[in-house]
């Protein structure tokens, strides 16, 4: 089902000249290691809490938070190698039925750019691939506050 069919053809990083190869080699990994080297930061908060007895909060709470997030950089880390090696987009689910992510689609999109040969990090049209790392971004969030 395409929900879309635009009379242009999409944004392709495959052109080494456009902004959408740029976003791909160079934007998307700097997003990535911003959130990575974020979450790195608040995990030694926690770290240097979880060794304090201040009496703020138990240190079995302390210690869940910084394995969660100790999680989440491993994940990210992946996430950011698997696009700067070119691998191939993995199909997203739903960790909680919000209505409005629309999965079934993406998945869907996802097998047609595969039978094309497009369903790589930089072999995919552009705002598909944003849209991915967004979804995995989404997905990495819905597992930590459910």
């Amino acid at each position: 089902m395409t929900l879309f069919s635009s009379p242009y053809p999409p944004y392709d990083p495959t052109d080494k000249t456009s902004f959408s190869y740029e976003t791909v080699v160079k934007r998307w990994p700097i997003i990535i290691t911003g959130v990575i080297d974020q979450l790195y930061k608040e995990c030694h908060i926690l770290s240097l809490e979880s060794q304090t007895d201040d009496g703020h909060e138990s240190t079995l709470d302390l210690e869940v938070k910084l394995s969660e997030g100790k999680n989440i950089i491993e994940k990210l880390s992946k996430l950011k190698y698997q696009m700067g090696r070119d691998h191939p987009l993995d199909p997203v689910r739903a960790i909680v039925d919000d209505g409005g992510s629309l999965v079934d689609v993406y998945n869907q999109e996802l097998d047609r750019l595969a039978g094309q040969n497009k369903n790589t990090w930089f072999t995919a049209p552009w705002l598909f691939a944003e849209l991915v790392k967004f979804f995995a971004l989404r997905l990495l969030i819905d597992l930590v506050f459910l």
